[in-house]
């Protein structure tokens, strides 16, 4: 909506004028930076999505765990219905490395795997630490899934503004070098070329103020995932210490 703002803001006409009139390397800059708007947008908008629906999985799975009695509960029972949570995956690589921990258990007891009641078993204080680690590892990987393509984002901010001024400057150069052998300062003649070159410089601008804005909210809502499934990864430990842990 803002990008449409600003377009709409602009004068078309002389956008367009200016346009026609740039030399090759100008309207190469403007073209790129279009195709750059346009990747631009569809992350955001595609992220956006992405971190809206992680979000809300994540809500429904972190009730679902507060209401169990036993924090393997969920992962024997209904861990499917969470799949769009990065929060359940990270509780479901814990609850495998709890299950791993007690058939280690039953095989240096000789016992057989079929005979392990996960309501039963214990953990020492030391697994306990192990399954936290593997829980907080499982937690950075899904950090870094919630991360992908933000660096085009801030790629585009960071360079759309800058390859927008190298355009303008060489716009500029182009127009200057044209009056020198014209050999006269006449302001009708060169103003064309000046407005052209401007052209790349508010195309960049128009690219880079949309993503600085959308890659800071997305960032925020990031941070905000990954502290929420950084906690759950302590609280999992907290809930396996009260229900596992020998007395």
């Amino acid at each position: 909506m803002g990008f449409n703002f600003m377009i709409s803001a602009l004068p078309m006409a002389g956008v367009l004028y200016s346009f026609r009139i740039s030399d090759p390397v100008g309207k190469g800059i403007v073209i790129l930076l279009v195709l750059a708007s346009v990747a631009v947008w569809t992350i955001m908008i595609a992220k956006h999505l992405e971190l809206l629906k992680a979000e809300k999985a994540d809500q429904l799975f972190n009730r679902a765990f507060e209401r169990q009695a036993n924090p393997m509960e969920i992962y024997l029972r209904d861990l499917g219905l969470y799949k769009d949570s990065p929060m359940a995956k990270v509780y479901s690589a814990a609850c495998l490395a709890v299950r791993r921990e007690f058939e280690v258990q039953a095989q240096k007891q000789s016992r057989q795997l079929e005979e392990i009641d996960l309501s039963r078993e214990r953990l020492s204080a030391l697994q306990v630490d192990a399954i936290r680690k593997v829980a907080e590892c499982a937690a950075a990987d899904q950090i870094l899934l919630l991360e992908d393509q933000m660096s085009m984002l801030s790629t585009a901010y960071t360079l759309a503004p800058m390859l927008g001024l190298f355009g303008t400057v060489w716009g500029v150069m182009v127009a200057f070098e044209a009056m020198g052998q014209q050999g006269m300062a006449n302001l009708s003649a060169v103003a064309p070329g000046i407005a052209s070159a401007l052209l790349t410089t508010v195309i960049g601008l128009v690219v880079a103020i949309p993503s600085a804005w959308g890659s800071n909210r997305l960032n925020e809502k990031i941070r905000f995932l990954s502290v929420q499934m950084e906690n759950f990864a302590d609280k999992f430990a907290a809930r396996l210490q009260q229900s596992f842990l020998y007395e």
